[in-house]
Formats: structure tokens, sequence, C-alpha cells
């Protein structure tokens, strides 16, 4: 069994496992789904498709044995033949031998083709295998792509946000969407997901993903072609930095100058060599000689001394054949790209255009066919011969700094085109599996605009277990105050609200029959951590986090484009109730001046009395139901359906019983069974 085929047996065990959802999915009871948000379809039609691929595979590997024996079998009727046919000096036999031979080369090179059949099968499935554990959502099975804060702090995207909305990581929304590969790719679809929610931007890429989910195939192919391009050995960004770089030979002529020259003294000590030859010259080798011996003396010494930055070079520019051919096989993909809306024909101008990157890539790919001539176990001798006497290496990277210089200046535009082009078809492969999730209204950022839902779901649960909501956050001068007992669903609602805003604003479709929102940037504290090494408490953490959120929005109170849209979870509960009710007020009023909208969840009921709070809080809750089991102990189990209003229960005392760390007392009355029925 091949290390491919191992991996692949392995994948489909782990496959055959109980599904893994995400942490919030722990807090949820499996309820029946209405079905307007299922993936059923396209889980099927993922599921045939495997099943059409493994009677493929299952048809290859007998034909791949049978080869095995065909080429095992003429091989070694070749060796007896002909080793018997010389011996014995039998010309049957001998004539036997080579065609057996013959058959034993045929056989190689057919057995190949089943072999890359098998491959790319290999391939398919493993690209069927990931669209199809992001809709049962088994996080173990699909690749995980976190990047550090410094490239989120570089890129616009907050560090807290991503973290407090599982953005990034195992069971995040990235890893639910992102069928991307490749450096341009992934960070590209980052950026989306994790900027600034603006309608102007997402509109475009919205209408791109619906222009996309219909052409299966095409996507599929192309997810097949980054996976290749991103397993070879050269990366993009380095190649960018090197296209748009200062060019070697241009401070080192005399290299260019010198290996010209050494062509010259070599064709010329050829001429005279055949001169000699035909007329005895007295003169003749001695010069032939000396000029060869100076050339390779000169070129050997310039190749140990000077050849290693410019292999150096090779390595980033177009470092093997396969890696140039593969980033051009992915750019070919923009022909079948539709030529509306805007956006995929400015893509399709940029890869595939007159002037775009498959022609320059094209061209590259000549120059590494060259410059592929020393790690050829065949040519290698030749590449000797023409280093050593004509500097064959400085020859090619003079004509791959010709098409540095000619393209240099747009290889940029293509990397960020092709990143673009995969983030979209991720999106699309979404906005096809759930082909009845919603499309986001973007709305004008006035006064009274606000976050309107109508059965908004938490996009990372299960279909089974998604519970949806109709939610609506604003206008300007209100809060939505959501209030619960543990457990219940409150942060899990402020979630599918942050997660489908990013969705939104990525382009992609939204889990929600309907979602109007203005152009907001996101801010929250939901998972805030204290810190000993940085001698930081928990309510000072807190405290941290939540000046950032007022300030960020102050900075866009001026701003007419976007507002701040606050997800706030159980905050402040680093200090005593009193005192936690005036600070989180004296909060709230600081975000109500400047203008944004938001929702902050709370199990503390005192709190949804303040004053404050009543002028401008929209009040919802989340209840449970406790109940006698069959075993005569108390269960609770949660609807988690919103209501309007402040939660008639709480549960904390009665959770403590139900986990056997209650007193023997009488329950208070706050935690009477019957209390959330």
């Amino acid at each position: 069994m091949s290390a491919a085929d191992k991996q692949e047996s392995e994948q489909e065990a782990m496959s055959a496992g109980p599904s893994a959802a995400p942490q919030q999915a722990a807090n949820q009871a499996v309820s029946p789904a209405a079905g307007w948000d299922r993936c059923d379809a396209a889980r099927q039609r993922y599921q045939d498709r495997l099943a059409t691929l493994q009677g493929e595979r299952d048809r290859l590997k007998q034909a791949d044995r049978r080869w095995n024996l065909a080429r095992t079998a003429t091989f070694l009727a070749a060796l007896a033949l002909l080793l018997l046919g010389y011996v014995n000096g039998v010309g049957w036999m001998q004539a036997s031998g080579w065609l057996s031979l013959v058959a034993f080369l045929v056989a190689v090179t057919l057995h190949q083709q089943v072999r890359d059949a098998l491959e790319e099968i290999r391939r398919n499935r493993s690209v069927v295998r990931r669209l199809l554990a992001r809709l049962e959502r088994r996080w173990d099975r699909l690749p995980v792509w976190k990047p550090d804060d410094q490239w989120l702090a570089s890129s616009g995207i907050s560090a807290d946000v991503a973290d407090d909305l599982d953005l990034f990581g195992r069971g995040s929304l990235f890893q639910l969407v992102s069928v991307a590969a490749t450096g341009p790719g992934l960070r590209t679809l980052a950026r989306w997901l994790g900027g600034p929610a603006e309608g102007r931007h997402a509109e475009g890429r919205a209408e791109a993903v619906e222009a996309l989910a219909p052409l299966r195939d095409q996507r599929e192919a192309f997810y097949r072609l980054a996976r290749r391009a991103a397993d070879g050995t050269a990366a993009p960004d380095p190649f960018v930095a090197w296209a748009s770089g200062p060019s070697y030979l241009a401070t080192r002529r005399w290299l260019l100058v010198w290996a010209r020259a050494s062509v010259l003294l070599s064709l010329f000590a050829g001429v005279m060599a055949i001169v000699t030859l035909l007329t005895a010259l007295p003169l003749g080798w001695p010069i032939v000689g000396g000029l060869l011996a100076l050339v390779v003396t000169v070129n050997l010494l310039i190749t140990m001394l000077q050849l290693g930055p410019i292999h150096d070079i090779f390595a980033v520019a177009i470092s093997g054949r396969g890696d140039v051919a593969g980033y051009a096989a992915l750019f070919t993909t923009a022909h079948s790209l539709p030529d509306a809306p805007p956006r995929l024909q400015d893509i399709k101008l940029q890869l595939v255009g007159p002037a775009g990157g498959v022609h320059a890539l094209n061209r590259l790919d000549k120059t590494a066919r060259q410059a592929s001539l020393r790690h050829s176990g065949i040519l290698f001798i030749p590449y000797l011969a023409l280093q050593l006497l004509g500097l064959w290496d400085v020859h090619v990277l003079g004509r791959l700094e010709r098409w540095q210089q000619e393209y240099g200046d747009q290889v940029d535009a293509w990397f960020v085109a092709l990143g673009s082009l995969e983030a979209l078809v991720s999106l699309a492969a979404l906005r096809d599996e759930y082909p009845n999730w919603g499309r986001a209204t973007w709305i004008a950022s006035d006064e009274n605009a606000q976050l309107t839902s109508t059965q908004l779901g938490h996009p990372l649960l299960p279909d089974d277990a998604r519970v949806p909501n109709d939610v609506a956050i604003g206008p300007s001068g209100t809060v939505l105050l959501v209030t619960g007992s543990n457990m219940s669903g409150k942060s899990t609602m402020l979630r599918s609200v942050g997660l489908n805003v990013m969705l939104a604003a990525a382009g992609g479709p939204v889990c929600a029959q309907a979602l109007r929102l203005p152009d907001v940037d996101l801010s929250t504290s939901i998972r805030v951590r204290d810190s000993v090494r940085e001698g930081v408490s928990f309510y000072m953490a807190e405290l941290h986090r939540l000046r950032g959120v007022v300030e960020h929005a102050r900075q866009l109170r001026d701003h007419d484009d976007r507002r701040v849209l606050y997800l706030l979870d159980e905050i402040l509960q680093g200090t005593n109730s009193r005192e936690r009710q005036i600070a989180v007020a004296r909060v709230l009023g600081h975000l109500v001046e400047t203008g944004a909208i938001g929702a902050i969840s709370t199990h503390d009921l005192d709190l949804a009395e303040d004053p404050l709070l009543q002028q401008v809080a929209q009040t919802v809750h989340f209840r449970e139901t406790i109940h006698r089991g069959p075993d005569g102990r108390d269960a609770m189990t949660f609807d988690y359906r919103m209501r309007q209003g402040v939660t008639p229960t709480t549960n904390a005392l009665r959770l403590l019983e139900i986990v056997g760390l209650g007193s023997e007392q009488p329950a208070a009355a706050e935690d009477d069974p019957q209390q959330g029925s």
C-alpha cells in the first residue's frame, strides 16, 4: 500500500467516527430544524460523488495490479531470453528478448497512465471529502489556518473579535467557509471575513458568488488545481517580491559580458580544432588547448564563487517547472468564468486577458525548462559542458531578468486577482450548499439604521442543532439587552449575530432567511482572559477590552459610512453586583452617546432594572424548563427560543443540585421546578 493510499484509508476510518461539533454545540439541545437552513441535497450529492470515485478507484486499482504483473513478467522474460539467447547464440531467443523488452517499456508507459489517473482520483476524493466534512461540521478532518496577531493587525482585523467569534482555528467560521489552498486565497478570504462590513464591497462580491455557485464542475476543478499549486515548492509571495525587486545582473554586467565572450571563445576554439584537423596547423592545438583551458578555468571559478546567489534566484523565481506550470494552469481556469458581473470580468482580464498572467507564465515556463537542466539526470552532463564552456546559468538568468523587466510590475495584480477568485469560489460553495440561506441587504448608516434579521441561526452548529431566532439590534440610542439563565443560549445568539455579519461582509450567504444591516465595524467583549504574567486581573482585563470598544465607537462617531456594532457578553463580572450595575450603565452610556448599536447579555436580573438601561434597552430573554426525569431526579432543558421581556427564571442553584453539589435544604423559591415551564 502506498503512502497516499494509507493516508486515504486513515481518513476514511476517521470519517466513520462521530461528528465533532463546535464548543457552542455542547450547550445546544438537538431540535428538529425547520428545513430551510439545511444542506441535505448538497450532502447527498457529495456522498454520491465519493461513491462514484470509489468505484473508479477500485477499477483502476485492479488495472494497477494487472500492469504490475505485466511489467514484472515482461521484464523477467526479456532478461531471461536475452541472457540465454546471447549465451547460447540462439537467434529467436534474442529477437524474443528484444520484443519482450519493448513490451516492458510499453507496459511501463501504460502503467504510468493508470497511476496518474489514480493520483487524480485521490485529489478529487480529497476535495470532495473536504467539502463534505464542512457540511457535517467534522472539524478534525479540515485543515486549520490561523494567522498570528501581527498579520491580523497589519490586515485591519481585530484579534479580540476574531477570538470572540471563532473566526479562525478549529471549529471556526474560516474552516466552514474556506476551500482555499494558496496563500493569496487564504489571506484574501480572511480579510473579507474579518474586515469592516461595507455594502459597497460586499454587494460586488455577493454578485460574483451568485454567478459562481451553479458552476460546480468548474469550481471542483479549481479546488484541485489550487491544492496542486499549493503543494508545490514555490510560494507566490517570494516570487512576487522578486518580480518587483531589483535586477541581479544590473550591478554585475561583467558576468553577462564574460558569459557571452566565453561562448565566442569556445566556438572559436571549436573552429580552430576543425581547421587543425583539416590542415595540420603547427600552432592549432596549443591555441585550442589554451583557449579551452582559459574558458573552463574562469567559468569554474565563477561557478564556485558567483552562482550560489543565481541559483537562489532560480529557487525563488521558478523553483521547478511544475510550479510555474501549476500556477499557469490555475490561472487558465479563469477562461470558464462568466463575463459578468464586473468583479469576475476584472479577475478574468487579469489572469487570462491579452496581457494577463497566463501568457506571461507560459513564457516563464520556457525559461524554467532551461534552468531545470542541472536537475536532470539524463541532461546533467550536457548542462555541465554548457556551464563550463559558456556559463549557461548566467544566460538563463539574463532571460529571466528580461521577463522580470517586462512583467514585474504586473505580477502582484495577478496574485491579488487569484486570491480574490479563490475566496469567491470558497464562498460560492457555501452558497450552492445552502441555497435557502439569505443574502444580506445593505441599508444607509443613518441615525435610524438597525440590524434586523428573520430566523437568524448560528452557522457553525450542525443543521439539526441550530435554533434560529428573529433578532433586531438598534437603532442608535438603544441597546438590545439579552437576559437569561446559564446555558440558555445568550452567548450563542451574540455569536450568531457576529458570524453572520462576517459572512455578509465577505459577500457570502448568511444563516438567516433575511438580514438587513448598515455598514458596521464589529467590536466585542465575549472571551476575556486575565494574565498573571502581566499582572492583569480579570476585571482589569475586561476594562481594557471595554475601553477599546468605546474608543473604537468614538473613532467612527464622525464617520457617515459605518458605525460600531458591539456585542458584549456578561461583562464586568469581576466586581460586586451593585458596582457592576453602575459600571455597565456607564459603559453603555458612552456607547449610546457615540451612536453605536449593539447587544449585551446578562443573567443578572438586577442589571435589567437599572434606570438608564430601562430607558434605552429593548429587553429579550431565553429560558429553561425544569422537569422531573424518569429516575426521579430533576432535569433541565432549553428550547433556545428568544422571547420578549426580562427572563422570569434563574437556574444557578438548581444546576448545583443537578450535578450533586446542592444542599439538603428545600430549594429556594426562585428555583421552583415549575418556573420556566
